[in-house]
C-alpha cells in the first residue's frame, strides 16, 4: 500500500510539471498597429483603381521599450505573397506614410498585411483587402492570330496576349495560351491551357460584339469567374472566351472569338491550328 502511495504521488507531481512547461502563454506586453483614416489614405477594405499609388498612415506603438521592425506584405491572387517594407526600428512609437503603387491586375483582390514586431518577442497585425478595378479605356483589336498543335514542327504552339505575339519556346511565364496535345499523341487534342495560370470563361458572341471596353470585360471577369477554369478544350469556330492572365500586368483581361479551327485528317500531320480575332487594353 504504501509503495502504491508513493507511485501514485510521484504521478500527480510528474502531471503538474508537464502542464507547468506545456503552458507558453507570454505575459509580455504586445504592441499595438492601426490605420489611420484621411484624405489620401486607404485604411480600410475596398477598391482600388488598376496601376494607381495608394499610401497608408502606419501608427504602431511598441509594448516594451522599443519596437524591432514594421513589416507590410501584400497576398497576390496567385497565392505569394510579396514583402513591401521591412524597416528596422529603435524607437516606442512611430507614425509614417508608406506610398506603394497598388499591387495585383484588374479582377485580383490584394490583401494588405501591416505587423508591428517588438523588441520583447511580441507582435501584433492587421490587414485589408482591396479589389483591383479598371478605369473606363478603350480596347484594341488584334486579327488573325493563329496557335498550333504543340506537335507541329516549325509553327508557334503558344501565345502571349498582353504582347500579341506567338511563341515557340522560351518562358512558360508570358504563354497566356498553350496547345495542350501531349508528346506522343496520334491526334490533336484541340485543348488550351497556358503557362501562367490564366483562367478562362466561356462567353457569348453578343459579349464579344459588345466589348468596347475595359469596364465591360471586368463586369464579365466578375460575373463569371466563379466557372473559370484552367483548361478549355472541343474549341470550335464561333467560341468566345475571356481570359484573365497569369502575368503581372496592369489589366489582363481580353476576349478572344475563335474564327476558325483546323484538324487536318491525314495520320501523321500534326499541322492542326486554331485562329481567333480578340480585343485587349493597351497601356
Amino acid at each position: 500500500m504504501k509503495l502504491r502511495n508513493i507511485i501514485l504521488s510521484l504521478s500527480i507531481a510528474s502531471m503538474a510539471f508537464l502542464a507547468s512547461c506545456g503552458d507558453s502563454s507570454s505575459s509580455n506586453p504586445k504592441p499595438t498597429i492601426s490605420l489611420k483614416a484621411g484624405a489620401g489614405y486607404v485604411a480600410t477594405t475596398g477598391n482600388i483603381n488598376m496601376g494607381s499609388v495608394i499610401t497608408f498612415n502606419v501608427i504602431a506603438t511598441a509594448g516594451s521599450d522599443a519596437m524591432k521592425n514594421i513589416v507590410i506584405t501584400a497576398k497576390l491572387a496567385n497565392g505569394s505573397t510579396k514583402t513591401l517594407l521591412d524597416t528596422a526600428l529603435t524607437t516606442k512609437n512611430i507614425d509614417f506614410t508608406k506610398s506603394i503603387a497598388s499591387q495585383g491586375a484588374v479582377g485580383d483582390d490584394v490583401v494588405y498585411t501591416f505587423t508591428a514586431n517588438d523588441n520583447n518577442g511580441e507582435s501584433a497585425s492587421t490587414a485589408i483587402t482591396t479589389s483591383i478595378i479598371p478605369e473606363e479605356l478603350s480596347l484594341d483589336g488584334v486579327a488573325d492570330q493563329k496557335v498550333y498543335n504543340a506537335l507541329a514542327v516549325g509553327f508557334n504552339s503558344a501565345y502571349n496576349l498582353e504582347t500579341g505575339q506567338p511563341i515557340s519556346s522560351g518562358s512558360p511565364g508570358v504563354k497566356d495560351i498553350i496547345d495542350k496535345t501531349p508528346t506522343g499523341a496520334a491526334q490533336w487534342a484541340n485543348t488550351w491551357g497556358s503557362g501562367n495560370g490564366s483562367k478562362f470563361v466561356k462567353c457569348t458572341s453578343n459579349d464579344y460584339g459588345n466589348a468596347e471596353g475595359t469596364g465591360y470585360l471586368y463586369n464579365l471577369w466578375v460575373a463569371g469567374k466563379t466557372k473559370a477554369t484552367d483548361q478549355i478544350s472541343g474549341m470550335k469556330d464561333g467560341d468566345v472566351y475571356l481570359v484573365k492572365t497569369g502575368q503581372a500586368v496592369t489589366f489582363g483581361l481580353y476576349i478572344l472569338k475563335i474564327t476558325d479551327v483546323v484538324d487536318l485528317p491525314e495520320a501523321g500531320n500534326q499541322n492542326d491550328y486554331i485562329v481567333f480575332d480578340y480585343k485587349k487594353f493597351t497601356p
